[in-house]
């Protein structure tokens, strides 16, 4: 069977005495007017969709991409609380409790695991960081402050410092030894010998206060330096002393020089550290082999 298109018609209109009017239809272009009139209206609405479903794809991925964010930004604070927490330790105080810590998680949980939004971990991070921030100001730092400066102190006050510079010639050591001045009997030295030329400047191992600047007979003219934390130094038969009681000396300052006052057989620095008021060997503190 042949198709055949629709064919034009006539449609007359008339009125009593008056001319009638003719008006001629093509059904074709109608019905294609008619379905494309139709045809619009989904075209559009697919359109439309496809648009949506765009904008939803593009929303989750941003969502997606805040959440990791704000995991990430967790993630960096632990590890700053973390930090925290060995600054803690070492400026003395204990531990704090924050919103996320291995020590309050319990072992009687459980639940269907749901992923947490964004917002809700934006919203942890921001109260966070305000918790960290007032614990570091107002008790780690001024904490850590004070036992660095403690630890400064202390370090500033060791004697491990050589009491001349060049060369240390040993020619006493601590401990037993024979009477220097002859005989069989022993004695016992505490402290050791650095033999050098007369005149040769003298200086301080370590921050302190001079508490003696004397002449004895034994020790000829020396200085006590008492650095504190239990330690104190001396430096015995000086040809000079450049210091008096009182004075507070540092590192490397000049006390006095090497001389040959006292009981003595030859120019040399006797030097002592002294632990709690007892004599003990300098080898424990001096680097000898290191470069002033």
């Amino acid at each position: 069977m042949r198709f055949r298109l629709p064919q034009p018609y006539t449609i007359l209109i008339t009125r009593t005495g008056e001319t009638p009017i003719a008006i001629k239809l093509r059904p074709l272009p109608m019905m294609i007017a008619g379905l494309i009139a139709l045809s619009v209206p989904s075209t559009w609405a697919t359109t439309w969709v496809i648009q949506l479903m765009g904008q939803n794809e593009e929303l989750t991925e941003q969502n997606q991409d805040l959440t990791e964010t704000a995991g990430e930004v967790l993630t960096e604070l632990e590890s700053l609380d973390q930090e925290l927490d060995t600054l803690r330790e070492r400026a003395g105080l204990s531990e704090e409790s924050l919103p996320i810590n291995d020590s309050q998680v319990e072992q009687s949980q459980g639940g269907p695991r749901l992923a947490a939004s964004a917002e809700d971990l934006f919203g942890l991070a921001k109260t966070w960081m305000p918790k960290l921030t007032a614990s570091l100001e107002s008790s780690v730092r001024p904490a850590l402050e004070s036992t660095l400066a403690e630890e400064s102190a202390r370090a500033a006050a060791f004697p491990d410092a050589k009491p001349f510079r060049g060369n240390l010639e040993t020619s006493s050591e601590f401990g037993l030894r024979p009477n220097p001045f002859g005989g069989r009997r022993y004695e016992m030295h505490s402290g050791i010998d650095f033999r050098g030329p007369i005149g040769t400047s003298i200086q301080a191992t370590a921050e302190g206060v001079v508490t003696t600047a004397k002449y004895a007979g034994g020790y000829g003219n020396y200085v006590v330096i008492d650095h504190g934390y239990d330690h104190s130094t001396l430096y015995a038969h000086l040809s000079v002393m450049n210091v008096e009681v009182g004075d507070r000396v540092k590192r490397g300052d000049i006390i006095g020089e090497l001389g040959n006052t006292g009981r003595s057989t030859g120019p040399h620095l006797h030097y002592e550290i002294r632990r709690q008021g007892k004599a003990i060997n300098p080898r424990q503190y001096l680097k000898l082999n290191d470069k002033p």
